[in-house]
């Protein structure tokens, strides 16, 4: 692909606009400035180290919580002074990863191109600079590595730096058992077994459990979101960490023993496939975390827009609007608080069930409703897809 197309160009404007144009600002951001979650990195620096650097008023927010990444991107800040040159290293990785979406939609046209990428989760990302868009960057170079036989090892360099960087791509690490251009499949198993410990030895996982900023209901991409509201509105306290790891467990095995079938799809599109899926369904239901995972969705796209050819209509059409409605269902919630303005905070504090209250609650049940189907159908495809790889018959 061309570095410098007419299309890749088109989109590069079109999101220099709405940054630097302060569009952002109509969409579902809730954000007070340019590259916010970049800068948390240095400012967190700043404010450990007392240099005046940052603003006291943001330090007295920012130190309020524990740092909520590995420690390792704490190290990286202490090349850098200055920060706003430091605010502006996160814009390679956002070129990146405008070119890698116009890349995975290639062969589509460029209105679903420009519906992906100026969607209320992908504006999401590029706006507050999120980390996740250099995790973005290397779990393509994971996927562009793994599906060719020359490079298939560098792809563990990747996956270990991404998982270095931010823990959630452990959820990758299964793929390499399906993947066909490993020969011995027992040395790589013992190998898969050290990587693994290696990985969560030095991920801080178990530290970061504690610290990481758990969602809450705004921008949550989370299956617990709906037990949250019932425990909200009644009171009661339902251990929801349980309740939604037995639905996961029940929608694999449903996966696992559904006569639903799916045809065979080019390899690169079902690898694919299962890395966009790996992350987002792990997120929903292993992570109380937020709906930028969601970019990863796209990884997922190809192989859907393939079964156009390949099954019935009524079923792709279904699977396409659940994975678009998933990245822009955010608006929902979101324009129902500017409509009636909602104040969040008074909120939590009056339960009262008025009818703004619960139209507010229905736009948010709706919203997850979607991401539950979104889930759901990951989770249905990607099984298949597995156990049809390993060569067992569902």
């Amino acid at each position: 692909m061309n570095l410098l197309n007419k299309n890749l160009i088109i989109y590069l404007l079109l999101i220099s606009i709405i940054l630097f144009l302060d569009l952002w600002r109509y969409y579902p951001t809730y954000g007070y400035s340019l590259f916010q979650d970049w800068l948390y990195l240095i400012d967190f620096k700043n404010c450990t180290e007392d240099n005046n650097l940052t603003s006291i008023d943001l330090c007295n927010v920012i130190l309020e919580h524990e740092f909520v990444y590995p420690k390792i991107w704490l190290k990286f800040t202490y090349f850098f002074e200055d920060r706003n040159l430091f605010k502006f290293l996160i814009i390679p990785f956002i070129f990146s990863y405008i070119f890698i979406c116009s890349n995975i939609l290639k062969k589509e046209s460029a209105f679903i191109n420009i519906i992906f990428l100026i969607s209320p989760v992908s504006i999401l990302a590029i706006q507050r600079g999120n980390i996740d868009l250099v995790i973005f960057t290397l779990i393509y170079l994971f996927y562009f590595s793994l599906i060719n036989n020359v490079t298939k090892y560098y792809s563990f360099f990747a996956l270990f730096t991404a998982i270095k960087l931010k823990v959630y791509p452990l959820a990758l690490i299964p793929i390499y058992l399906i993947i066909d251009n490993f020969d011995n499949k027992r040395l790589l198993s013992l190998f898969l077994s050290l990587f693994l410990f290696i990985t969560l030895y030095s991920s801080e996982l178990f530290t970061l459990l504690d610290t990481y900023n758990k969602s809450g209901v705004t921008l949550a991409f989370s299956s617990t979101v709906p037990f949250k509201i019932f425990n909200f509105v009644t009171n009661y306290s339902l251990n929801y960490l349980i309740i939604t790891k037995i639905f996961l467990v029940i929608i694999i095995s449903y996966s696992c023993f559904s006569k639903i079938k799916f045809p065979n799809i080019d390899n690169k599109k079902e690898i694919s496939f299962l890395i966009g899926s790996a992350i987002i369904v792990s997120g929903f239901f292993l992570n109380e975390g937020y709906v930028y995972k969601q970019i990863f969705i796209i990884f997922t796209l190809p192989l859907i827009f393939e079964y156009k050819k390949t099954i019935s209509y009524k079923m792709y059409l279904y699977l396409l609007i659940i994975s678009f409605s998933s990245i822009w269902i955010e608006y929902l919630t979101f324009l129902v608080e500017q409509i009636f303005y909602i104040d969040l905070t008074k909120l939590k504090i009056n339960k009262s069930l008025t009818a703004i209250n619960i139209i507010y609650g229905l736009s948010i049940i709706l919203k997850n409703l979607v991401f539950w189907l979104l889930n759901i159908n990951l989770i249905l495809i990607s099984t298949k897809i597995f156990l049809k790889k390993l060569g067992i018959k569902s």
